[in-house]
């Protein structure tokens, strides 16, 4: 369809490479990095062009480029670290062109499919064991452009099989994998990941220290938000889900009369809502939380710069 186009996902949404992943990525491990040495591997990743200026890792890139460039790029003194973890470096930052989705789905896919999703900017949300992709056109029957617009949603749903309490399989729920609730969030984070991301890369040219060190503390405050929040909201769709499958076995309670299972259906329900709401709420004071540290940030920005930060 001629002029039909897609929505542009920002590459944050699906990882970039940071002082931090490689850190975490070792102490997840047993293993540590220094700071020291993540500092240098990121910065060079950024001078030899491992990574575009949004830190996003380049799809085409291989274990053997990488290695390369770094060991030819880093200082001696740091260049020692990297050797002795020479695989481990090189396997972080290679995961980290798709790690907030293998964060989510483990090792549910391989390295292809994993950037095959990327690739084709599919946004990924999950339910339990049931999975959603969606892309989106970019606003269609729009004649001038900031008018409001209708677009197009597609989706595929990967439903998990289930199975009720006498072994006998359940059939397909209706809207498994959710409706993509994760991605509003993750989404809107990630975009600002990105042009924060493109701010200390711009600082960092002109030579600008402080708005470098600013840009580089919104990275970080979005980042952290970004992590603390994807494990709440893989507790709302849960309970989403808990909640949908425990109705579906309530109505059928009901309509067989089954009075002792229509007791206990209710209670599972009822627990499944009230994990929703206490997920909700956990969700809405970790949005407070950054939303206070962000207003610190730019308050503290302005107060030393003398001018309102953008």
């Amino acid at each position: 369809m001629k002029g039909f186009t897609f929505l542009k996902i920002p590459r944050s949404y699906y990882g970039v490479l940071t002082k931090k992943i490689l850190i975490d990525g070792f102490t997840k491990e047993g293993q540590s990095l220094s700071f020291e040495c993540a500092s240098a591997i990121v910065n060079a990743c950024r001078a030899t062009g491992i990574v575009t200026p949004d830190g996003a890792v380049d799809l085409d890139m291989t274990s053997d480029i990488v290695d390369q460039r770094l060991d030819s790029f880093l200082s001696p003194y740091i260049r020692s670290e990297y050797r002795n973890q020479r695989e481990n470096i090189i396997n972080i930052i290679m995961r980290s062109r798709y790690i907030n989705l293998y964060n989510l789905l483990g090792d549910s896919f391989d390295t292809d499919k994993y950037l095959s999703l990327v690739r084709n900017q599919i946004l990924v949300d999950i339910q339990r064991d049931d999975l959603l992709l969606q892309i989106f056109t970019s606003n269609i029957l729009q004649r001038y452009a900031g008018e409001e617009a209708p677009f197009f949603e597609y989706i595929e749903r990967v439903c998990s099989d289930s199975y009720n309490p006498d072994g006998s399989k359940r059939p397909i729920r209706s809207g498994c994998g959710g409706f993509g609730i994760r991605n509003f969030l993750t989404l809107f984070l990630s975009i600002e990941v990105s042009k924060a991301m493109l701010e200390v890369e711009r600082a960092h040219s002109l030579g600008d220290i402080e708005k470098k060190i600013y840009s580089q503390k919104m990275v970080d405050i979005f980042t952290d938000q970004l992590n603390e929040s994807n494990p709440i909201l893989n507790e709302i769709s849960d309970a989403m889900k808990d909640e949908g499958l425990a109705l579906i076995d309530l109505n059928c309670a009901i309509a067989s009369k089954n009075d002792s299972a229509i007791s206990y259906l209710k209670k599972r329900c009822e627990k499944a809502n009230l994990a929703k709401k206490a997920g909700n709420e956990k969700l809405m004071e970790c949005s407070m939380k950054y939303k206070v540290m962000m207003r610190s940030l730019r308050l503290s920005n302005t107060s030393t710069s003398g001018k309102i930060a953008v």
